[in-house]
């Protein structure tokens, strides 16, 4: 597999909140996002991994809001209720079970 140069596919993502696959790792997805507002509530039956390249966001849990900038990771476990937001752009890298099941809190 040739090299990746993630802020490069980066400049790819036109539509905030949109998963762009990078590369699929023993059954799990890596995909890069373009984080902008906010995102819907929701949570997954599988941990997922967020991993801040630029710009930061805030993932708010049901007890807490985690802030997170460039460099900076966080996990959500699996079926924790989660709802991301960015003031501006961010890109951020995101591990994840294959299969993008996402269960979504009543608006």
């Amino acid at each position: 597999m040739p090299k990746v140069c993630v802020l490069k596919e980066a400049e790819k993502i036109k539509k905030p909140y949109t998963p762009f696959p990078l590369v699929n790792v023993d059954g799990s997805h890596v995909f890069l996002g373009l984080f902008e507002g906010d995102y819907l509530k929701h949570r997954h039956p599988y941990d997922e991994f967020f991993y801040v390249t630029s710009g930061s966001i805030e993932i708010e849990l049901d007890k807490e809001t985690v802030p997170l900038k460039a460099g900076e990771g966080f996990l959500v476990r699996k079926k924790t209720w989660h709802k991301t937001k960015a003031k501006r752009k961010a890109i951020v890298m995101i591990f994840e079970k294959q299969g993008l099941q996402s269960e979504f809190a009543e608006r």
